[in-house]
């Protein structure tokens, strides 16, 4: 049977920072419902059945299956059927480095692709004309910058997907490489550095 009604999944305090997950998947183009489900998978501790979060979040079976099915298709979740509770229990993929290397390559790369060959077409037409057209060098950087913005993103992708490294490990080394670039790192972030490194 699935968990009682009694057994209350996340402390009141952990909840108060759910808004902030549905203003951050909104913001980077998800719906508001996506974060605060993952968010609620997050801050509970444990996998939650279907029901359980419906009721937690308040609201309908088919508002929290549908979030569900979506956030299991960018991978940012697990489902496994539970024998003791006799139901799907739900939990939140502990790699997040993965979560974002799917939405880069299933979005956004697909997005710059398209931006960038409609670039491509109109800056090959324009060339046709007075070589000193003004919009040639604004759409020949647009094509370049777009190449470079699927250089990141593959270099990205590729980070995520190394299937020999854990993921602190393949973080660690992403965030080397930004180090490298001349980014600046919190110190959450540097500890994770000495971390990955010490497991290599």
């Amino acid at each position: 049977m699935p968990p009682t009604k009694t057994e209350v999944p996340m402390d009141e305090k952990l909840r108060e920072f759910l808004p902030q997950f549905e203003t951050f998947f909104e913001a980077i183009g998800f719906k508001q419902r996506q974060g605060r489900v993952w968010g609620m998978l997050v801050l509970a501790g444990r996998p939650l059945s279907l029901a359980e979060i419906a009721e937690q979040l308040g609201i309908s079976i088919g508002s929290a299956s549908e979030a569900l099915t979506e956030l299991r298709e960018w991978g940012a979740i697990t489902s496994e059927f539970s024998p003791t509770h006799r139901c799907q229990l739900h939990s939140p993929v502990s790699d997040t480095l993965s979560i974002v290397a799917t939405v880069l390559r299933r979005r956004e790369q697909v997005a710059i692709e398209r931006f960038k060959e409609s670039a491509r077409a109109a800056l090959s037409m324009v060339q046709r004309g007075d070589a000193r057209d003004p919009r040639v060098e604004t759409l020949q950087s647009i094509v370049t910058t777009s190449d470079i913005a699927q250089g990141a993103i593959q270099f990205f992708v590729t980070t995520a997907n190394g299937t020999s490294m854990d993921a602190d490990t393949r973080l660690s080394r992403l965030m080397r490489r930004m180090m490298g670039m001349g980014a600046k790192l919190s110190n959450e972030a540097m500890k994770l550095i000495r971390k990955g490194g010490e497991r290599e």
